[in-house]
């Protein structure tokens, strides 16, 4: 609101810095202490001042002019206070002169805009001609805010009437804030990262009925696991409703039965003396029993379960540990087997043993495990294809993608790169392997490996280890110790003997731990060696 006229606020006084009122404490103290004068330290700044001033009375001489009330009879002192006046005064005309232009600017604006709300606004209102109810039969609505903007141009119209009569800087600041507040209360506002795009302010249309919902649900709980373990997981979860429903405990259709750590005990006893399940069986067994229990919002069936702990425990320790024994085909072994198979003579086929050895030659130096160039389904779809090898034009060396592994959970696929020697030719061999599958009419989707030459499907993992084990009897040795990890292991084991560090064998054989010290098989030659080291 405009200060009422006739009005007008006092000029406040221009500082001063000679007045000894607008001086420091620290600065009178000063100043008395050069002219000598006591004081005490908790005297306040006025009586100071007062101080000050009486001493400078007393010891003026008579005619002095004082220092804060000047004499009119001294002339000079009295021109140099108007000449401050004037400045002082032509100065704040100035000011008050440019304000003035300043607001006279912004009401001319203000006018224009006002001037073209008002056509939009009467460009937007129905006719004369037209019942009332048209308005609110139109299908396109009247903005929400034009009622807004007429009580906001009176309210305008009348702070321009006053402010007209009297320009100040209080009224014009006044002014600004009333424009700049009624300007931006009916603006929509965009949302964060929407660049000169506007939005509606209503919820998205993009609605997911719940049906479909509930499938992407189901299809992440798939995700959530692999094919192979999800088999294990419901044949663990058939096998407990079998046991169930042979204790007579009745369940609902589609629902799973009433479980506690008593049932969970006599389960595993019955897995155990009655099915002759391995230890590792029944753990994956109740694995999968926890699995369908908390899918199904039952809880865990296996916390706080300390009884069951430890009968899992008396069954690990009164089932004899098997040791599986794996022997490894070293670098002189492979070297063998790779020399017979492309003898003159040679062993199966041509085709089938430029197959096998390329294979070898693969696996041995890509220290693969079988599972990742075998199936051991027909339904499997991560094998190896064409597509997967990239040869360098050189024939330096080959990439192979592996799409899926034991380390790589998640599919992501890791590359492994397989150089060329002159012992073996492990490129120029994988060549000569390509070269025969695309004369065969094979695809860059096509398998790598096939199970035979008439159906080409991907190579199984029992057709592999019956191909092995027949060429490692061909040539003398009991193939009874040997399957398809025995390159693995193989390879860790040269790689240990040739005096390769431990981190590189690490990184060929994409070990995330010191496991692999288990795959190296020492010779007894190099023990008899060291024990010989250690008597000198």
């Amino acid at each position: 609101m405009a200060p009422k006229r006739g009005q007008r606020k006092s000029r406040p006084t221009p500082y001063d810095p000679e007045l000894y009122e607008n001086w420091t404490i620290a600065r009178l103290k000063a100043e008395l202490s050069r002219r000598n004068i006591s004081f005490s330290s908790g005297e306040k700044r006025m009586a100071l001042v007062r101080k000050i001033k009486s001493a400078m009375t007393q010891a003026a001489p008579r005619g002095a002019v004082s220092h804060d009330t000047p004499e009119p009879t001294h002339n000079a002192s009295l021109q140099d206070g108007r000449q401050t006046g004037n400045e002082l005064q032509s100065r704040m005309l100035e000011t008050i002169t440019t304000l003035a232009e300043s607001v006279s600017t912004l009401q001319d604006a203000y006018t224009r805009i006002e001037q073209k709300l008002s056509n939009v606004t009467m460009d937007r209102r129905p006719s004369s001609s037209q019942p009332a109810s048209f308005e609110r039969n139109m299908d396109l609505p009247v903005p929400s805010g034009s009622i807004d903007l007429t009580v906001s141009r009176d309210r305008h119209e009348h702070s321009r009437q006053e402010s007209a009569e009297e320009y100040s800087l209080d009224s014009a600041y006044r002014q600004m804030n009333a424009d700049s507040i009624n300007n931006t209360a009916d603006v929509q506002i965009p949302e964060a990262g929407s660049t000169g795009r506007y939005t509606s302010g209503s919820m998205s249309t993009s609605y997911v009925p719940d049906d479909e919902l509930i499938g992407a649900v189901d299809c992440l709980w798939e995700a959530a696991l692999s094919d192979k373990t999800q088999a294990t997981y419901k044949s663990g979860l058939n096998c407990f409703l079998t046991f169930v429903l042979m204790r007579g405990i009745q369940c609902a259709s589609n629902s799973l039965p009433d479980i506690n750590e008593d049932l969970l005990i006599l389960f595993v006893t019955h897995c155990h003396q009655a099915l002759q399940f391995k230890f590792d069986t029944i753990k994956a067994y109740l694995a999968g029993i926890r699995y369908h229990y908390i899918k199904n919002n039952l809880g865990d069936p296996l916390g706080n379960t300390l009884r069951l702990h430890y009968i899992l425990r008396g069954i690990k320790k009164t089932q004899a540990t098997v040791t599986i024994k794996r022997l490894p085909i070293t670098f002189k072994l492979l070297q063998h087997m790779c020399f017979t198979l492309t003898s003159p003579l040679g062993v199966f086929t041509p085709m089938l043993d430029l197959m096998l050895s390329s294979i070898f030659l693969t696996a041995f130096y890509g220290f693969l495990r079988c599972g990742e160039f075998t199936c051991r389904q027909t339904s499997d779809s991560h094998f190896i294809r064409l597509c997967d090898i990239n040869v360098f034009k050189d024939l330096s060396q080959f990439t192979l993608f592996l799409r899926i592994s034991k380390t790589d959970p998640f599919g992501k696929g890791v590359y492994i790169n397989i150089f060329a020697n002159n012992l073996l030719y492990p490129v120029r061999t994988m060549v000569q392997y390509l070269e025969m599958r695309r004369s065969q009419g094979a695809t860059s989707m096509s398998p790598l490996f096939v199970n035979d030459f008439v159906s080409y499907k991907p190579l199984m993992r029992h057709t592999f280890i019956g191909f092995l084990k027949d060429l490692l009897s061909r040539i003398g040795l009991n193939n009874l110790d040997y399957n398809g990890h025995s390159f693995r292991i193989g390879a860790a084991t040269s790689a240990a003997a040739a005096g390769v560090q431990d981190h590189v064998i690490q990184t060929l054989g994409r070990w995330s731990s010191d496991c692999f010290t288990r795959y190296i098989h020492t010779d007894p030659k190099t023990i008899h060696t060291a024990q010989l080291d250690m008597s000198v």
